[in-house]
């Protein structure tokens, strides 16, 4: 049985052409390929257009006895018809009643890295009180990369920002390296020691009058003489 099988397949490659046969592989082996590439091509596209999604982030925190939600688009496309409904307002002291301002009351679009932001409430922080806030959220947006609409629900917790802060630090520490510099200045220049606490506690030696006095009259002081001269 096995044999005549065998012979069968022998008859048929003998009574066929073999530039056809390998005509009809090459074709069949080049049709597996464009596939291939077809259903390639298909992945890669749809993981660069998921690549431009938009990312909604969100940030509350409290300026000026206020609380604020600020919305930024970390992503790489438009976020449309942007819809944010808080919810619930809690752990913000004896004051849960919401204070909404309208970006949370109507549509909104954010380009890839825009913000925007708006009160969302008074700050419930007094001198006995000290809060920490979160905010319940239900977003719902449509993507600009594949118009594909997104609902979900977030809660959102406080974050103390501090950018105000450091911003007043790197002036008062500038105003300080002023302060400090012009002191030294003259502490050289009138030759004299003003009392003001320097980070580097530095001490003048010697003015502007004696180096100049000492140049036109040619002498060298040494630091152990000008040490008890100035004693």
């Amino acid at each position: 049985m096995y044999n005549e099988k065998i012979d069968e397949i022998i008859y048929l490659l003998k009574n066929n052409n073999i530039s056809d046969f390998i005509a009809s592989l090459s074709l069949i082996v080049a049709i597996i390929a464009v596939i291939v590439t077809i259903i390639i091509n298909v992945r890669e596209n749809k993981k660069y257009i998921n690549s431009l999604k938009p990312l909604l982030s969100f940030s509350l925190y409290e300026m000026n006895g206020l609380l604020l939600l600020l919305v930024k688009n970390n992503g790489q496309s438009e976020a449309k018809n942007i819809r944010i409904e808080v919810l619930e307002l809690k752990n913000n002291g004896n004051n849960s009643k919401l204070m909404l301002d309208a970006i949370f009351k109507d549509e909104f679009m954010l380009y890839p890295t825009e913000e925007t932001q708006g009160i969302i409430a008074i700050s419930g922080k007094n001198i006995e009180t000290n809060i920490f806030p979160e905010v319940k959220l239900n977003i719902s947006f449509i993507e600009g990369n594949d118009n594909k609409k997104i609902e979900y629900c977030r809660t959102i917790t406080f974050t103390r920002k501090m950018e105000e802060k450091d911003r007043l630090e790197n002036i008062e520490d500038s105003i300080e390296s002023i302060s400090y510099s012009n002191n030294r200045i003259a502490n050289y220049i009138e030759g004299r020691t003003l009392f003001t606490f320097d980070r580097m506690n530095v001490i003048p030696k010697n003015s502007l009058y004696k180096d100049m006095k000492d140049a036109f009259n040619n002498v060298e002081r040494e630091d152990e003489q000008e040490d008890s001269d100035n004693e």
